[in-house]
């Protein structure tokens, strides 16, 4: 009984190492694979699942799930990344606000595709390192 016990454990102890590490691959592996939008890695950024997609006539919907570091200032604009496809960038920059459970965060795509992150309000999420959903709509020529 104790043996089994034993070696249930150690299962479950490497099942959960083995979890840990892929969530770190899926990052390290996804931030590169997009033709719509380029990480900023240079300022520590990864995403996995980048989402860019026309969902009408004038509008485009940005999906991504964002992760950094503690070592920025959350509460000013952030260079995550920028569009590369001409096609989708809007005429005029776009803020969109989103919400997570306990906070508050904006959006910023600018005319030349760069794509800003900034907290509004709120409190981050307790993981290390941080991991952001982005879901919004902008509009190409408003």
């Amino acid at each position: 009984m104790t043996r089994t016990f034993f070696c249930i454990s150690i299962w479950i102890l490497f099942n959960c190492l083995s979890v840990a590490q892929t969530r770190a691959k899926v990052f390290e592996n996804g931030s590169a694979d997009t033709t719509h939008i380029a990480v900023n890695k240079r300022g520590g950024w990864l995403f996995v699942s980048p989402y860019l997609t026309p969902i009408s006539t004038d509008s485009v919907r940005i999906e991504m799930i964002l992760q950094h570091d503690r070592t920025i200032d959350w509460k000013q604009k952030q260079l995550v990344g920028h569009i590369t496809r001409r096609e989708l960038l809007p005429v005029n920059g776009q803020a969109v606000d989103f919400s997570l459970v306990i906070s508050q965060f904006r959006i910023y795509i600018e005319p030349d595709g760069r794509c800003y992150l900034q907290q509004i309000s709120g409190k981050l999420p307790d993981d290390d390192p941080l991991a952001i959903p982005v879901r919004a709509v902008y509009a190409r020529n408003m």
